[in-house]
């Protein structure tokens, strides 16, 4: 007898340790390493080669009084994938990223990269995700690693939509987070619908008032430089950019309709979408999830590290390891970051996004209201 109850600590010490060390290994291996391989990949890029570099810019050209916006005379007449990064984002990440800024590029992109890995797992936290296979999954998966080793906003995206979910029935955090990730990405406009439509109307007044000040108040900070001519700016992305990404609007350019006709498709394609889940969900789960396909319908550019979003409705999904989780995976099958309008690679990654959503809708358990 007291041979077993002396070696029940010893197996509980044993066990402990061993969690501490897989604990471990998974950051080391999940977190560091990551991030000091895309960090030295960012800066062997450069300064013109990834989002980063932009947003970094851009911290800098505000911090020194000047607009951080290109004039549309200086845009070229092509895009290249390897020198074409403009800054195009509403002031409010200019100013977010000033921080940054004031460290040295290469240290900057460390900080920023560990804030982009970072995100990622503490979104699958906020979402209720709690299997390391999960996370495992997450970081192997084509979008995260775009995103990241482009120095892309998208996982901060994604926390900010999983922390919407966690906080949903708090008014005030909800819209405050919808203002800010709708104001870095004005893509994810459907996330203020989604408010209205699960009658979250005072988180709805909130984010309309925040994203308002936001936008007004850091623009006045440069001085309303380029304000007037930002959404001609923005039309002449769409058309540089716009049919070598991945979106909807990209595939209907790849297959010969003129710029106005494929993003008309898309808007039609998003009006049948608002109506069919308005009608067909009342759930805020499955109604969140289907926001989010909305928002990569209507975006006239689509990149792959965009679809760091999907996590959210597998996530809401299952919560605990599934095939599911493997879904992005497959868009390792081709991860150029460009699809230089080759419909053959749109519609690929549209159908394994569409059938990932698809696949989680269905999946998401009904929530009772609160």
């Amino acid at each position: 007898m007291l041979g077993i109850e002396t070696a029940a600590p010893t197996l509980g010490a044993e066990s402990t340790w061993t969690i501490a060390a897989r604990r471990c290994l998974a950051i080391v291996f999940l977190g560091v390493v990551p991030i000091c391989l895309i960090a030295f990949l960012l800066i062997d890029l450069g300064h013109h080669q990834s989002d980063f570099a932009t947003f970094w810019q851009s911290g800098r050209d505000v911090l020194h009084g000047r607009s951080p916006y290109p004039p549309l005379r200086t845009l070229p007449r092509h895009a290249s994938p390897t020198s074409f990064a403009p800054f195009v984002y509403p002031p409010v990440a200019a100013v977010a990223m000033i921080p940054l800024s004031l460290v040295p590029y290469g240290v900057a992109v460390f900080l920023f990269i560990a804030v982009d890995l970072a995100a990622v797992a503490l979104a699958l936290r906020l979402l209720g995700v709690e299997d390391w296979r999960c996370y495992g999954a997450a970081y192997a998966s084509a979008p995260v690693y775009a995103a990241t080793g482009l120095g892309a906003i998208s996982p901060l995206l994604l926390l900010g939509v999983a922390a919407l979910w966690r906080y949903r029935n708090r008014a005030i955090v909800a819209g405050a987070l919808v203002a800010g990730v709708a104001t870095a990405k004005l893509f994810l406009w459907p996330l203020w619908l989604w408010l209205i439509r699960t009658r979250r109307f005072a988180a709805a007044a909130i984010a309309a008032v925040v994203a308002f000040a936001a936008v007004a108040g850091t623009w006045a900070a440069i001085g309303f430089t380029g304000a007037w001519e930002y959404p001609a700016l923005l039309g002449r992305l769409t058309s540089l950019v716009g049919p070598q990404s991945y979106s909807p609007y990209a595939l209907g350019r790849s297959l010969g309709f003129g710029g106005g006709a494929a993003q008309g498709i898309a808007y039609l394609v998003a009006a049948l979408g608002i109506g069919v889940a308005a009608w067909a969900f009342s759930d805020a789960g499955r109604l969140l999830a289907a926001a989010i396909a909305i928002s990569l319908v209507t975006t006239p550019i689509l990149w792959p590290h965009y679809l760091v979003l999907l996590f959210v409705p597998i996530s809401l999904a299952r919560r605990s390891f599934s095939p599911l989780w493997l879904a992005p995976l497959a868009l390792w099958l081709d991860s150029a970051a460009w699809s230089m309008g080759n419909t053959t690679r749109i519609v690929a990654l549209l159908a394994i996004a569409a059938a990932t959503l698809a696949a989680a809708v269905s999946r998401v358990s009904v929530q009772r209201p609160v």
